[in-house]
């Protein structure tokens, strides 16, 4: 029982909280959203989605601002596995970004726009 008491608390916080670099599985892109690759540019090169812009995520902080001063644009950041997209994604909200979505992977955003 007082472990119970212990762990309810702990249990409203932790699904009240939304995690920052959580992968988002539906992500809605439409002409309003800014759709950044956050790969390398030899991997953009490789294939990336229309109409995405190729920011390295050890970049995003300094070239963002170049694509959008908005801080209320919806964006959405994808890589290869959505491990450095959360990174992008954690860094442009620490700057103030409210509206930022890790699409995750580049392969699994191609099938949903597909679909």
């Amino acid at each position: 029982m007082k472990y119970l008491i212990l762990l309810i608390p702990i249990l409203i916080i932790s699904t009240a909280c939304t995690k920052t670099g959580e992968i988002n599985p539906e992500v809605m892109i439409d002409n309003n959203t800014v759709l950044i690759d956050v790969r390398t540019k030899d991997e953009f090169k490789s294939g990336h989605l229309e109409k995405a812009i190729n920011i390295p995520y050890t970049e995003i902080e300094e070239q963002i601002k170049l694509i959008t001063k908005d801080t209320y644009k919806n964006i959405v950041v994808y890589c290869r596995s959505g491990r450095r997209s959360g990174i992008a994604q954690k860094t442009l909200m620490q700057m103030g970004y409210k509206n930022v979505v890790n699409g995750g992977g580049y392969k699994d955003l191609l099938k949903q726009q597909e679909q």
